[in-house]
């Protein structure tokens, strides 16, 4: 690491004359301003603020007459709080085609800024710390820390890279998790290569230009005579520069709640869309969303894969699934479980298969088309009508169904037509059941890849999750401690969670309770984690401390398996809530009052049920049982933004109701 002082001489030479919060937006160049400032004035919580941050993408031309595209970006960050100190830590993401050809990080250059005894300290970023992660087969990312960054630094950085892929144009995010005072995005087009700005989360720029380069180039080899002809081969063309710019862009702020953040993010994408060759004829991308269908029916990795796995998809039938005799379901839910439990996902995404059908046998493992796509191969032996249907999980984002790009979608999952039985499934998850698809999927629709119409599919559910818990507690007023018996069943989705989350394990189980709120856990047993069609049930039995104040007992029935924060913070909201599927949870507990003890205070009991949501707890006095019955749940999976108030409110009723706590006192004359 190398450390460079500047004086306040140099510094002022650095500095550029300012007004207000217009920041110098050269790389390498500070102002004192940066240095002083103490808040963002628009923002005054933000723990950090976003100076600048601009990008710039040109086609640069390669030896054998292509182009690649060359993507600079500089961004500069001021610091406040500790907590911004992540913003220090930079990954770089790059692509890495099937064939080994990668984008490269050509360039990376970094520095923070410390005012330190009436003078400015830069610290500059070691080559030598930079290093490389691999995300999956086809992602890595350069990752680097910029040096002696804390509150009140200035942190900045600058990068080069270059694509050989021109489908890969870099997309632009106006907006981050902190305020931006200033974001600019410059793409500079040449004519061969047409692409389709697609906005979101905004209409309109604080600045915007389309003007041409009065630089000209050359496509070719093409050089002037004498006279001023053109001698030989190509054309001459200028680029067009787009410039984009948005000022004081907000937060994005309360991620709760919503599919995935690039939905709701202020960016600009570009997706190619045709290549006009200097020579030849024009090519589409993509045109319509049935060519597109076509193309994926024909293509060796998709359409053909299924064909191809047919006849080793028929040798599995007759030699390791008896079939004979069976109904339809029956048949589906076996060949299902056959592909659940004898291949292996390897977690990775894919709407194209990774390998040849042999190899996938031969390994029992592949990513989400391999498995899904062998698995329709293997219900269409069995005479199962069967469809894939492309999606996008969760975390990818929505699908424009406006724009037929094939780039929105990352996975594949199968849709069964099957008697008067229609369901999707999936191969690759073993705790969700045969028919269903699990909760990373469940992102509003899917296209359905068959011959014929159009069609698209709704991915969600249809049908309610529950997590039920029946509790019963011994109070113990000479140790003050709770002992208490426990049985919890789940069904659908959150049987999943709890599956996926803890493998049946007793020891992660019994770290999970304890976290909320039982502190010892003496005994814990599961049943049915195997059996997907059956409620998952945890039994579980342990003690926990109860609070004494003077001479009261005070009893938390709920533990601690209810937030205590609302987790919607926002007092309005422009996307969806989207909760991915209905959810009911119900909570019953019998409270046995130890003798010599009464009821000082007990909750109100509290009942609201209405279209959106269902909130009912009961407290009863029983001789000298407590008797608590509640639940809450949200009907829908998804809400539109106008049900955010109303959903907000519901929230903090739930975690005040949930949370509260009975007094117990001693009865008078007890000692």
């Amino acid at each position: 690491m190398k450390k460079l002082i500047l004086t306040a001489a140099v510094l002022y030479f650095l500095t550029s004359i300012l007004t207000g919060q217009d920041f110098s937006r050269e790389f390498g160049k500070v102002g004192q301003e940066e240095i002083d400032l103490k808040n963002y004035s628009r923002d005054p919580s933000a723990e950090a603020v976003i100076l600048f941050d601009m990008g710039d993408s040109r086609f640069i031309d390669t030896q054998d007459d292509n182009y690649n595209i060359e993507f600079t970006r500089t961004k500069r960050i001021k610091i406040f709080t500790k907590a911004a100190l992540k913003y220090a830590e930079v990954a770089i993401p790059f692509y890495i085609d099937e064939y080994g050809k990668a984008e490269t990080v050509k360039s990376i250059e970094a520095y923070s800024y410390n005012w330190e005894n009436g003078q400015l300290n830069r610290s500059v970023l070691d080559p030598s710390t930079v290093y490389v992660e691999k995300i999956n087969d086809r992602w890595s990312q350069k990752k680097f820390v910029i040096p002696n960054t804390r509150p009140g630094s200035v942190i900045e950085f600058k990068f080069v890279l270059e694509s050989p892929f021109q489908f890969n144009l870099p997309s632009w995010k106006f907006q981050d998790y902190i305020p931006t005072i200033y974001s600019k995005c410059v793409v500079r087009m040449v004519p061969f290569y047409v692409y389709e700005f697609i906005m979101q989360g905004t209409n309109r720029f604080d600045y915007q230009t389309s003007v041409k380069d009065p630089i000209e180039r050359i496509w070719g080899t093409l050089t002037r005579d004498l006279a001023g002809q053109d001698v030989g081969y190509g054309v001459r063309f200028h680029d067009l520069i787009n410039t984009y710019v948005l000022k004081d862009v907000p937060a994005f702020r309360d991620e709760a709640y919503i599919t995935s953040d690039d939905d709701y993010l202020v960016k600009l994408d570009f997706q190619e869309s045709k290549i006009i060759p200097p020579v030849g004829s024009p090519i589409e991308i993509i045109s319509t969303w049935p060519k597109l269908i076509q193309e994926l029916i024909k293509n060796e990795h998709f359409g053909k894969f299924v064909k191809a796995a047919d006849k080793p998809a028929s040798k599995i039938l007759e030699t390791k699934l008896n079939l004979s005799g069976k109904t339809q379901a029956e048949k589906c839910r076996d060949i299902i479980n056959y592909v659940k439990s004898g291949f292996k996902w390897n977690s990775y995404s894919s709407i194209y298969c990774s390998k040849s059908q042999r190899e996938f046998m031969d390994q029992k493992k592949g990513n989400s088309a391999d498995i899904n796509l062998f698995l329709i191969a293997l219900l269409r032996a069995a005479g199962i009508n069967a469809s894939p249907v492309i999606l996008s999980t969760r975390e990818h984002g929505k699908i424009r169904t406006d724009y037929p790009f094939l780039h929105y979608f990352n996975y594949v999952v199968v849709l069964v037509n099957s008697g008067d039985q229609q369901f999707l499934c999936d191969g690759t998850d073993f705790y969700t059941n045969y028919n269903r698809i699990p909760s990373r999927c469940i992102n509003e629709k899917g296209l359905v890849i068959q011959e014929g119409d159009l069609k698209w599919i709704s991915l969600n559910p249809g049908y309610n999750s529950v997590d039920n818990k029946s509790v019963t507690m011994d109070i113990s007023p000479e140790s003050l401690k709770a002992t208490f018996k426990m049985g919890m069943q789940a069904i659908e989705s959150d049987a999943c969670w709890y599956k996926d989350t803890f493998s049946d394990d007793t020891a992660k189980l019994k770290e999970y309770f304890s976290e909320k709120g039982i502190q010892t856990v003496n005994k814990i047993a599961t049943t049915n984690f195997d059996n997907n069609e059956l409620p998952y049930t945890v039994s579980c039995e342990g003690e926990t401390e109860i609070e004494q104040l003077n001479d009261k007992l005070i009893v938390s029935p709920y533990l601690g398996f209810y937030p205590k924060k609302n987790k919607l913070t926002q007092p309005s909201r422009t996307y969806p809530i989207d909760f991915t599927y209905a959810n009911t949870e119900s909570y019953n507990c019998a409270i046995n009052i130890p003798h010599g003890y009464k009821v000082l205070t007990m909750p109100e009991s509290y009942n609201i049920d209405n279209e959106i949501a269902k909130i009912k707890v009961n407290y009863a006095l029983n001789g000298s049982v407590i008797n608590i019955g509640s639940e809450f749940g949200f009907k829908k999976a998804v809400y539109p933004p106008s049900d955010y108030s109303s959903i907000k409110n519901y929230f903090d009723i739930i975690t005040k109701k949930f949370n509260e706590q009975i007094v117990l006192v001693k009865e008078q004359g007890q000692l």
